[in-house]
């Protein structure tokens, strides 16, 4: 009994004093350097850690001395919205920042088990599943075995990665998976051998809790209640043709970072939302949600088809061609029908590029050769069709050109001949009555 009593005396002189060193640490000089300005944040709860630049300094309010210039000051509390405020700070000038935070509504149930840390500088900073300030959980005071009052780190069942680092440097003092058991009490002894570190002790009390407050706290008691994280991600298709959209899809909450890649490239950030992709090729998409209450991961495959087919085939595999002279006497034609499937670029030679995935094309015998005489030849006709996932094929089809090519004919102009045994009596007989008539008109003249 005795001893009890003297340990309760220490202990509360010890946490007097622990108190009021804190005091002084917060306590405003009479004047700031010359080449500093001095920034009081006041921030609510008292617990809660400020930041500046990315840097942790201080839990509590507190005065700060800042270089001159622009800087980021963020303040954090497990289970509440933190408030990140930029400042310009003036040499030689004091300034005040307030930053009350906004507790989050929603309660926490389990199951779960407890985390206690011991052989910590109660300054440390303890972050569970990351180390950026969105992983930050609390001090290890605020969750060492209880002296005066309780100080409890009640987080989800499962494996959680433990960093505790020093105030200030960031230096490790402590990291490692640890396993949260079921209405378990996980005792991390930093200062054991490897082996001896990690100590399970049962934790009725978690079996009696119900829904709790993620945080609370009060002169020598802390209660930090980790929320788990979740998540669900949807992928709509996993078997598509090249070009064809696949929407992804994904929610979390409670989760710090949420990302989604696709083989390897990160896609989109975000605790929710969608996107609308088109794979070129088979892609594995990843979705990860982190927070201080765990790590959630889905993936899904999507099997992209890059095979172009193509098919040409003409309805009449032969025509005629006839000319004569300058004149076509017979044109024959066929029709060339086509396909492509899977693709999204067309070229049938020699005719140049097509669009759509069928059709068909009108071509007429048109021979290569322009001098007379006989036709045969064959026409050779290309379908080319590629899309971007790099899928390609190509189709030939031949139409037999048959016919001929004569020159011009020309009529020739006949001169009628004479006959070779012509009768003279019939002249006679003309050249008699020409004479006779001549004769009498004569005697007609002379009589008068």
């Amino acid at each position: 009994m005795i001893i009890r009593s003297i340990r309760f005396f220490v202990a509360t002189f010890l946490f007097i004093a622990g108190l009021d060193v804190s005091i002084a640490q917060d306590a405003p000089s009479d004047h700031s350097a010359p080449d500093t300005g001095k920034v009081h944040v006041d921030v609510s709860p008292e617990e809660a850690y400020i930041w500046v630049d990315g840097k942790p300094m201080v839990h509590r309010s507190s005065y700060l001395k800042l270089t001159p210039g622009e800087h980021k000051v963020a303040v954090y509390n497990y289970g509440y919205k933190p408030e990140v405020r930029t400042i310009n700070v003036i040499a030689g000038e004091a300034m005040e920042v307030s930053a009350h935070l906004i507790p989050v509504d929603e309660k926490v149930s389990g199951p779960w088990g407890r985390i206690q840390i011991e052989g910590v500088p109660g300054t440390a900073l303890v972050f569970l599943n990351g180390t950026t300030p969105e992983f930050f959980v609390g001090h290890a005071d605020e969750m060492n075995n209880h002296i005066i009052g309780d100080q409890q780190l009640i987080v989800p069942v499962g494996t959680h990665q433990v960093h505790v680092l020093a105030k200030k440097t960031e230096q490790e003092i402590w990291t490692g998976p640890v396993e949260v058991k079921e209405n378990q009490r996980v005792i991390i002894y930093t200062k054991n051998r490897p082996d001896k570190q990690l100590v399970y002790k049962r934790w009725s009390e978690g079996a009696k809790l119900n829904a709790l407050q993620r945080f609370e706290a009060g002169t020598a008691t802390a209660r930090i209640v980790v929320a788990p994280v979740r998540g669900s991600f949807v992928v709509d298709r996993q078997e598509i043709k090249c070009g064809e959209p696949v929407k992804v899809s994904w929610e979390s909450t409670d989760a710090a970072h949420a990302s989604v890649k696709a083989n390897g490239q990160v896609l989109g950030y975000g605790q929710t939302g969608y996107l609308n992709t088109q794979p070129k090729e088979n892609t594995k998409y990843e979705f990860r949600a982190a927070g201080p209450g765990g790590i959630v991961t889905a993936d899904a495959n999507v099997n992209v088809d890059t095979t172009v087919k193509t098919s040409l085939t003409p309805t009449n595999p032969e025509i005629r061609y006839v000319k004569e002279g300058e004149t076509v006497k017979e044109q024959g034609s066929t029709e060339l029908k086509w396909t492509a499937s899977n693709a999204d670029s067309v070229t049938l030679d020699p005719i140049g590029p097509v669009k759509g995935s069928s059709g068909s094309q009108n071509v007429q015998a048109s021979p290569s050769q322009s001098g007379p005489g006989p036709i045969d030849e064959t026409v050779t006709y290309k379908i080319s069709a590629t899309n971007v996932c790099g899928g390609s094929d190509t189709t030939t089809a031949s139409v037999h050109v048959i016919g001929s090519i004569a020159p011009e004919q020309v009529a020739a102009v006949e001169t009628p001949a004479l006959p070779t045994t012509a009768s003279p009596l019939p002249l006679l007989a003309l050249l008699g009555t020409i004479f006779l008539g001549t004769g009498s008109i004569l005697r007609r003249t002379r009589g008068k």
